[in-house]
C-alpha cells in the first residue's frame, strides 16, 4: 500500500478490502473491519446494529459418583395386592445429584413407581417410571434426595418386588439451556467424550461420563452459566 506526502492514506483496492474482511468471522459480522477502516478514511462509515450483551460467570463442579446399579436408593421391596405401597424408610440418597432406574424381579411386574423428593436446589421433585418387568428402566430426573416410593400393586402372585438405584447420569448444579454451555469435560483426569442433556429445568440437566463410575474417579466439568 502507498502512503501520499500528504500523510493521507492511499485508497484501498477492493481486493485489500476483501483480505482484511475475511480475516476474521466477528469483524465481518460487525460489518467488515476493511470496509470500516476504508469508509472511516473516505466517509460513509455504517454504525452496526447494536446485540444484546448480558454477563455470564463459569460453573466448575467436580465429583466421584459411584458405579450405577438397580439397589442403592431401596432394596428389592414386596408389592402387596390391590394397593399401592408408600415406602418411606429404608431409602438411601444419591451420592450425588443423578438419575434413578427402577427393576422388578419378574416378568409379571408392571404398573408406575413415584418417586418423590428433591432437585440440587431444594426443589420439591417428582417422577413417574414404568416398570417393565425385570428390565431395568431409567428416569430421566435427577434427584439429590429421595424423601418416598410409591409402588405398584403386585400383578400375578405375592412374590413380586421392586428395587430402585442410581443411574448414570449425573444432575448439574445449574439448569443448562443448550449443549454448548459446556466449555470442557474430564473423567479421571483425561478429556471425557461424555453426553450432555438438557430440559425444561435443572432436574433435567444432565451428564453422563463416557466411562465407567467407581466412586473415586473423579469427573469435572466446567460450564457457562
Amino acid at each position: 500500500m502507498e502512503i501520499k506526502g500528504d500523510n493521507k492514506m492511499a485508497r484501498m483496492t477492493s481486493k485489500m478490502i476483501a483480505d482484511i474482511n475475511r480475516m476474521n468471522e466477528a469483524s465481518r459480522r460487525a460489518g467488515g473491519l476493511g470496509t470500516r477502516v476504508d469508509a472511516l478514511e473516505f466517509g460513509g462509515v455504517v454504525t452496526p446494529s447494536a446485540g444484546t450483551l448480558t454477563s455470564g460467570s463459569v460453573v466448575k463442579y467436580s465429583c466421584a459418583p459411584v458405579v450405577g446399579d438397580n439397589i442403592r436408593t431401596l432394596a428389592a421391596t414386596l408389592l402387596v395386592q390391590t394397593v399401592t405401597k408408600t415406602v418411606t424408610t429404608g431409602i438411601t440418597n444419591p451420592d450425588f445429584p443423578r438419575n434413578l432406574v427402577v427393576k422388578g424381579n419378574d416378568a409379571n411386574v408392571t404398573g408406575n413407581v413415584v418417586i418423590n423428593g428433591t432437585d440440587v436446589l431444594g426443589a420439591a421433585l417428582t417422577e413417574t417410571i414404568a416398570l417393565s418387568g425385570s428390565s431395568a428402566v431409567v428416569g430421566t430426573k435427577a434427584f439429590k434426595t429421595v424423601t418416598s416410593i410409591v409402588l405398584p400393586p403386585y400383578a400375578v402372585a405375592g412374590t413380586e418386588t421392586v428395587s430402585v438405584g442410581v443411574g448414570v447420569k449425573l444432575g448439574l448444579p445449574v439448569r443448562i439451556y443448550n449443549i454448548n454451555q459446556k466449555l470442557y469435560s474430564n473423567f479421571d483426569g483425561s478429556i471425557d467424550a461424555g453426553t450432555q442433556t438438557v430440559g425444561a429445568g435443572v432436574a433435567f440437566s444432565l451428564y453422563a461420563v463416557a466411562g465407567t463410575l467407581n466412586g473415586t474417579k473423579i469427573v469435572e466439568l466446567g460450564l457457562f452459566v
